[in-house]
């Protein structure tokens, strides 16, 4: 575990991707009013940003937003050049933005879909450390925490985009925490499901069942920001997700067949094109 006082969240100045809803906006709020944090949310929407912004209220001077779109490479360095020029000095990033495609068997992706999850899923993160370690280097107890999924522990028929995404994700932040031990803390963060926009991907209704065992986004970003905050290397949190990584160490292929089975009994429209 890494020192909480050199790593911690607290008084800092903390980029969030993804910041104008569910996961992400929780965390900005959260940043702000308990741990006294600075944030510069980012996301597509500038609306979305402004309401945030006026959720705030009296806190509202602690945040600021730049509307990019983070699956892009332009976005990266434009970011970076509005921090190194002093800007907004961040010492924290945190990479939230991300999105879920529908579920599906493996063929019945347009290469649209393909490109789109792997450039936010995947490739952002990839930009974001190209950019941004760098300028963390030069500076003492930065952090830099990245977003995976509880797919990268235990991977999914009918998620095998977002799966190899996500697990990429967790593999090169988990090589990064190494590669920077002691000079900038680089957790992999694998969830299990919560309740955020996510699933809006799907194009089809979401089961109340699924929304039932799912975490709100309220309750994930507390445990997340705990977590972070006392410099876990890994951070899974979920019933979900440790059950499915439990599942897959325990039992490898059986684990994944077992979750087949599971969604073609549920007769779900969701995991209608997995099979």
């Amino acid at each position: 575990m890494l020192n909480k006082r050199k790593f911690g969240l607290k008084g800092r100045n903390v980029i969030v991707t993804g910041a104008s809803g569910g996961l992400g906006k929780e965390m900005t709020l959260l940043l702000i009013r308990r741990y006294g944090c600075r944030v510069l949310g980012v996301a597509r929407n500038e609306q979305k940003l402004r309401w945030v912004k006026t959720e705030l209220g009296e806190l509202s001077d602690r945040f600021e937003y730049m509307a990019l779109d983070v699956s892009r490479r332009e976005s990266w360095t434009k970011l970076a050049r509005f921090v190194s020029i002093g800007k907004f000095k961040a010492d924290v990033l945190i990479n939230n933005a991300g999105m879920l495609p529908r579920f599906a068997k493996f063929g019945r992706y347009s290469q649209e879909e393909i490109d789109k999850c792997l450039s936010l899923d995947q490739n952002a993160v990839i930009w974001a450390a190209e950019e941004f370690l760098p300028l963390f280097q030069k500076m003492s107890g930065c952090s830099m925490i990245n977003i995976a999924s509880a797919d990268a522990l235990c991977p999914l028929a009918g998620t095998s985009v977002y799966s190899a995404a996500k697990s990429a994700v967790r593999a090169f932040s988990e090589a990064l925490r190494e590669e920077y031990r002691g000079k900038i803390y680089i957790p992999a963060v694998c969830p299990g499901f919560i309740r955020t926009d996510i699933m809006n991907g799907q194009g089809r209704s979401v089961s109340p069942l699924i929304r039932l065992f799912s975490m709100p986004s309220e309750k994930a970003a507390r445990i997340l920001l705990r977590r972070a905050n006392a410099g876990r290397s890994r951070i899974v949190f979920g019933f979900d997700a440790h059950f499915m990584s439990a599942a897959y160490k325990l039992a490898p292929v059986l684990s994944l067949r077992f979750f087949r089975l599971l969604f073609r009994a549920s007769g779900l429209d969701l995991f209608k094109d997995i099979f």
